[in-house]
């Protein structure tokens, strides 16, 4: 398995240089550190396919937490599939984030407008997706722009969402389950890192600030229709996840209680209770593979591109 996910890799990224793409410079700093890891410089771009037939729509892929676009794009098919069907694809240089998410979505608004302004496209033509981080801020930015749509410059026509994180209050309570287990060091020192800055933001636990932590969950259990998930009633959304119960206990030392994917299908359930017919989740078992080969649940391997594409594909018609 390793190998046959190695040779895709490279595939893909024969193929990523092959085929031809824009550059756009954004900013030449980068004040509010949204993306890390390039260790190349400050600047802040998008890299931007456009189709050689006419567009249909535009789709915004979102790297996970420090991965650099070019890693993000040798993991999936997407962009090339959907270059293909005429979608124009935009990669932004955000991997990381602010606690108010404000200059995400500024960047994103820039962005948004250039493609709007350059390429005539209307504006209920997006759709916006990514994995964990990346997740977060499609779904975040969706939710907000429902909700204020006075200060969005557009709402996405859909998402897209791998393994993201919604509850922060349960998150917490796995933050402190890593802490107290004190096995797995990086993601004990990341649950406390995590931890850390939600006492700092908040003032302290779930327990304590219930209601702050609603605010600022893009889905809450137990809450009233489901907190901030509401916003997203009238919004198509496909989630992947992958239960790998084998890697969970054996690589991880964790239960079900630590898995995102209880999160993402009891918010689901909610949107359907709220009437969304084309909110759906994906629930692989396995497919879980880091650019390294590595098993790991929470990488892009568990999005099927050809399954995504197509719902997006049904989205614009």
């Amino acid at each position: 398995m390793k190998n046959t996910i190695a040779i895709l890799l490279l595939f893909n990224l024969f193929s990523l240089k092959a085929q031809k793409f824009e550059k756009i410079t954004i900013s030449n700093n980068d004040p509010s550190e949204l993306y890390l890891n390039d260790d190349i410089s400050t600047e802040l771009f998008y890299y931007k396919y456009v189709p050689k037939k006419p567009i249909k729509g535009v789709l915004v892929i979102l790297p996970s937490g420090g991965e650099i676009i070019e890693n993000t794009l040798k993991q999936i098919t997407l962009h090339k599939l959907a270059y293909k069907k005429g979608l124009l694809v935009i990669a932004p240089s955000i991997n990381w984030g602010t606690d108010n998410r404000e200059a995400e979505f500024n960047i994103l608004t820039k962005i948004f407008k250039e493609v709007v302004e350059t390429h005539k496209i209307s504006k209920d033509k997006f759709i916006i997706g990514g994995l964990s981080s990346g997740a977060i801020l499609s779904l975040t930015y969706t939710e907000k722009a429902v909700k204020n749509p006075e200060q969005f410059y557009l709402i996405p026509k859909g998402i897209f969402a791998l393994d993201a994180p919604l509850d922060k209050a349960r998150f917490y309570k796995y933050c402190e389950r890593e802490i107290e287990k004190n096995i797995y060091q990086p993601a004990v020192d990341e649950a406390k890192w995590i931890k850390g800055q939600c006492d700092s933001i908040y003032g302290g636990s779930p327990e304590k600030f219930p209601e702050k932590y609603i605010e600022n969950s893009i889905y809450s259990f137990g809450a009233k229709d489901g907190g901030n998930a509401k916003y997203l009633k009238n919004t198509p959304l496909l989630m992947f996840t992958d239960l790998d119960t084998d890697w969970l206990i054996n690589q991880r030392h964790r239960d079900l209680n630590d898995w995102n994917g209880i999160d993402i299908i009891s918010m689901v359930n909610q949107l359907k209770i709220l009437g969304n017919n084309n909110a759906k989740v994906i629930v692989s078992q396995g497919k879980g593979f880091k650019l390294d080969g590595t098993k790991n649940p929470h990488s892009w391997s568990i999005m099927d591109s050809k399954v995504c594409l197509d719902w997006i594909l049904s989205l614009l018609e």
